[in-house]
């Protein structure tokens, strides 16, 4: 069992902790880059797996990966259950690799795992594996000083800072930048995070 992340230990369980319900950013992704045969999808901890299995439901070729074993074994069994396939591996952020380029990136609640030394280096990642008029996804947690920390938070959780997360996109076509407070369940307990989101396509110019 990993001791880097209690996920491993919240998604060793029938239930899925994060339900079946997909997010909802999807369909924006979906409508900013349609479905075919030959689209690919990289999903950046997929965690148990409902969102890159609803890709691969609307046609995408999908790739994702998360770092607990126990995510990845009910991605799979999820893939199984909804007649649909997918690449699906245990890997890190912080040190993951890929030959493959992607039409849609994306990533939530998981680029807050990213040590600090390695963030530079994970967006030029990033850049590189988007093809040309490629669309990407991202969120991560921020800090503010009248929120406290989640009930749920790991110990390699960090904060990030207010617009931090927009500063490694200054070159793509921006499609939507937003902050928002939002209330959470997770855990058991209610308590807020604080949140934000880009999504953006790469021009090659």
């Amino acid at each position: 069992m990993s001791i880097r992340t209690n996920y491993e230990k919240w998604y060793d369980q029938d239930e899925y902790y994060w339900g079946l319900k997909p997010g909802d950013f999807l369909n924006e992704l979906i409508g900013l880059c349609p479905p075919s045969n030959d689209k690919k999808v990289l999903d950046i901890g997929c965690g148990e797996g409902k969102d890159a299995v609803y890709m691969a439901q609307k046609g995408y070729s999908v790739t994702a990966f998360d770092l607990t074993d126990n995510g990845i074994r009910k991605t799979l069994k999820l893939a199984k259950d909804r007649n649909v396939r997918i690449h699906a591996y245990t890997d890190d952020i912080n040190t993951f690799e890929t030959n493959e380029r992607f039409d849609i990136i994306y990533s939530t609640g998981t680029v807050q795992y990213l040590f600090e030394e390695n963030k530079k280096a994970f967006f030029e990642k990033i850049r590189r594996i988007t093809k040309p008029d490629g669309v990407v996804y991202f969120n991560v947690f921020v800090e503010k000083p009248f929120l406290t920390l989640p009930p749920d938070w790991d110990l390699e959780e960090k904060m990030w800072k207010t617009g931090e997360l927009f500063t490694f996109f200054p070159d793509w076509k921006i499609e939507r930048l937003d902050e928002v407070i939002f209330e959470d369940m997770s855990g058991g307990i209610k308590h807020f995070h604080c949140m934000d989101t880009v999504i953006c396509r790469k021009v090659d110019l």
